[in-house]
Parts: C-alpha cells; sequence; structure tokens
C-alpha cells in the first residue's frame, strides 16, 4: 500500500530552479554553464523540472538571450545520462510541449507569444539535431544502431509533427512553418518539408 507523498523542504524543492538560474547566469557572464540535471530529477519529477526549465528559458529569452537558452536546453534535452534517468527529450517534446504550445496560444499580447514560438521552434529544433548527431556518433563509433535518448530523432520528430499537425491551432502551424523553413533542419528531419508545399 502506497502512502501520501513526501513533502519535500522548500527550500530543497526550489534547488532545481536555482540550479538552472545560475547556470543561466554564467551563461550570461560568459562561463561555461552547469546543470546538475540527476541531482534535479532526484527533487521533482521530470515534467516538473522540464516546466521550471521553460520558465527560465522564456525569462532569459526575453532579455534577448535565445543563444544561451538554446545551449542550455540542447545540454539538458539532448545530452546521454546515466541508465536510470529517464530520457528527457521524448518526455518535452510529447509531455511538455503541448500544455506550452496551449498556454501560448491563449496568451496576449502577440509580441509575448512570438517570443515563446520562437524559442520553442530553437529549442525543440537543436536538440533534436543534437540527437540526431549523437546517434550518427554512437554508430561510427560502435557500428551499433543504439539511442540513448530512448528512441531514435527521426521518430521523435515524426510523432512531434504529427501532434503539430493535428492541433490545427495557431501556435502549432507557426512551429510547423518556422521548422519547415529551416533548410538545414528540414533536410535532416524531413517529415517537416511537407508544410512548405
Amino acid at each position: 500500500m502506497k502512502g501520501p507523498p513526501i513533502r519535500l523542504p522548500a527550500a530543497l524543492e526550489d534547488e532545481p530552479r536555482q540550479i538552472i538560474q545560475t547556470a543561466f547566469t554564467f551563461a550570461q557572464q560568459g562561463k561555461a554553464p552547469a546543470i546538475d540535471v540527476e541531482r534535479c530529477l532526484r527533487i521533482m519529477s521530470p515534467t516538473r523540472f522540464l516546466n521550471a526549465l521553460w520558465s527560465e528559458l522564456v525569462v532569459s529569452a526575453s532579455v534577448g538571450e535565445m543563444e544561451s537558452c538554446r545551449r542550455i536546453a540542447t545540454f539538458v534535452l539532448a545530452m546521454p545520462r546515466s541508465p536510470i534517468t529517464p530520457p528527457l527529450l521524448p518526455i518535452f517534446l510529447h509531455l511538455v510541449v503541448p500544455s506550452l504550445i496551449f498556454a501560448i496560444d491563449q496568451q496576449q499580447p502577440l509580441p509575448d507569444q512570438t517570443i515563446k514560438v520562437e524559442l520553442l521552434v530553437t529549442v525543440v529544433s537543436s536538440a533534436l539535431t543534437a540527437a540526431l548527431h549523437l546517434e550518427i556518433g554512437i554508430h561510427l563509433v560502435t557500428g551499433e544502431h543504439r539511442f540513448a535518448l530512448g528512441q531514435p530523432s527521426s521518430a521523435m520528430a515524426r510523432k512531434f509533427a504529427a501532434d503539430l499537425r493535428a492541433r490545427q491551432d495557431n501556435t502549432s502551424r507557426a512551429i510547423l512553418q518556422r521548422m519547415a523553413s529551416s533548410q538545414s533542419f528540414a533536410a535532416n528531419f524531413p517529415v517537416f518539408m511537407t508544410e512548405l508545399g
């Protein structure tokens, strides 16, 4: 029989957000940012951690730190971790992004919406591209087709594109169009090319 969930002290519960904020501070100062993802995931669930990450990404993007956002998000989402740590990219794409899209689509004013759409496109395209390069690297070194992030990047991209098409909202259409308009991204993930037709 399962008891009630254990309630963590507020200071410990807030530690992942502080770790993320410190990484952004370091990035803005030109220092190498570091995020102990495994520690964060011992404190909070993957979806809560990814939502906290998104909140900090939005703050940084709104002050023009899109490159820092791209680098930190790609590290968190696309770096392989220990076998007991869940792969975060599929969780982000298929569980977190749908709620983000819904929130963005409901948001006013338009400039805030535009920044968040651009941030989402930047994060997803960069993380999927990094996942693809990781797969190619593993294959070249080991000769095996192993997927360190839980599933092939092509499968994640295909499901993500299908989910966006099924949503039929303005935010999803804008994301699809922006991803399709990136020639290098669409060449790596042709499932997005149909959006330009």
